[in-house]
């Protein structure tokens, strides 16, 4: 009697412990309504279910790939015809829609002067913080060379701004905007240089004293923030530096410091990282709807390319421009949401770039890149995977932006 009597008091002891305990439990545990899902989270969650709406490639004119196909850069004479001319017609594209014009016929003639027309100086180009030259061909035109720092395969792990620019980025980002109909990049080829040949002979006081030669190679570390004499660019063993030339705008530009700009601290988040929900409103109180819409479309081409650096922007006739893109194609295995921030945060996005992008779905955007001149040379078939991939992330976060009714998309 006893016995049984001592077994019901522990079973009853029991009850009462497993009782208070799963209440406590249940109180202080975060419930699953009350787990927090980031942005990010949602939005890849969105891209699970993405419709297949957005995955579709509706046969339709291909005026942009028409376009990418009568690009020819062919070889020039020194004795070029017209040089002056072309270069004059140039520096009358840039307006309030544009810095090129993507219907000229002499567009073509125009990419083959910058990769071939000789060079009559050269100088350091002080703007920045990495080594840049800048070259005036004949006929006067000045242009920036980004040299070559990495092979094409090269993965670069970290930060999305992690490395030196990557003159591949700046040449693939030229001919991105043309396929997104926004001709707001200057005009960028491929160029082979030689520093020994045709450098330094034609180079100001200033270059010539930042050359060397080591191991019968001619290099040149310039005068920047993170130029350094350990670090120089140099000729290949054929006396070749291959790189980007970029048309040097001939125009009043306006330079701003971009709301969206990280600390490049790893310890310390920006403003815009700690108050995501809120973020955008701080934004339209200080700048127009439509310069926000102008950031917002520079974020989408960014992402596309990876380009996680735009500290500042440009702009002309109150148009910002997409100068500066050295920063992509660094690594094709990740994709650093965050430089969606301005549409994510402010679900605004123009219908003419909501269209554009349509038109791109279903594999046509990795078509139109194939057309680009010598894309062998510029972007590895893993970058073009990532670059499809990322456009389904976009289309992922315009699914969220509906959902969330935070903005107009």
């Amino acid at each position: 009697m006893i016995r049984r009597k001592n077994i019901l008091l522990v079973a009853i002891l029991f009850l009462v412990v497993f009782v208070v305990t799963t209440n406590y439990l249940l109180y202080w545990l975060p419930r699953q309504s009350d787990v927090t899902i980031t942005i990010e989270e949602n939005i890849y969650l969105e891209l699970k279910k993405l419709p297949i709406y957005y995955k579709i490639n509706e046969a339709e004119i291909d005026d942009v790939g028409t376009l990418l196909k009568k690009i020819n850069i062919v070889n020039i004479t020194h004795a070029y015809n017209g040089i002056e001319k072309l270069w004059k017609l140039a520096d009358t594209w840039p307006n309030k829609t544009q810095i090129v014009d993507i219907h000229s016929p002499q567009l073509g003639d125009i990419l083959s002067l910058l990769s071939q027309a000789k060079i009559v100086k050269a100088d350091l180009d002080h703007r920045g913080t990495q080594l840049k030259l800048l070259l005036t061909l004949e006929g006067g035109q000045q242009v920036i060379f980004k040299p070559k720092w990495y092979e094409i395969e090269r993965v670069l792990e970290g930060p999305v701004y992690v490395g030196k620019d990557r003159y591949n980025s700046e040449i693939i980002g030229f001919y991105l905007s043309l396929i997104l109909k926004k001709p707001l990049c200057p005009l960028s080829v491929i160029r082979q240089v030689s520093l020994r040949q045709d450098i330094l002979p034609v180079a100001t006081r200033r270059l010539i004293e930042t050359s060397f030669t080591k191991n019968n190679r001619t290099c040149i570390y310039g005068k920047c923030f993170f130029c350094s004499i350990n670090d120089p660019v140099c000729d290949d063993e054929h006396s070749i530096l291959e790189g980007a030339v970029i048309l040097n705008i001939k125009a009043s530009l306006i330079n701003h410091r971009s709301p969206w700009q990280r600390t490049y601290k790893k310890d310390k988040n920006a403003i815009w990282q700690e108050y995501s929900d809120s973020y955008c409103d701080i934004v339209k109180s200080k700048i127009s709807k439509k310069r926000l819409y102008d950031l917002i479309d520079v974020s989408v081409f960014d992402f596309l390319i990876q380009n996680g650096d735009r500290h500042h922007y440009e702009t002309f006739e109150e148009t910002v421009l997409w100068l500066d893109n050295g920063k992509g194609l660094g690594n094709p295995y990740k994709h650093h949401l965050d430089i969606l921030a301005p549409l994510y945060q402010c679900c605004m996005m123009r219908k003419t770039m909501y269209n554009n992008l349509l038109h791109l779905r279903g594999g046509r955007l990795v078509e139109q890149l194939r057309k680009i001149p010598n894309i062998n040379k510029l972007i590895t078939s893993e970058h073009l995977k990532a670059v499809d991939e990322r456009l389904l992330i976009i289309f992922a976060t315009i699914e969220y932006c509906k959902k969330s009714k935070k903005g107009k998309i």
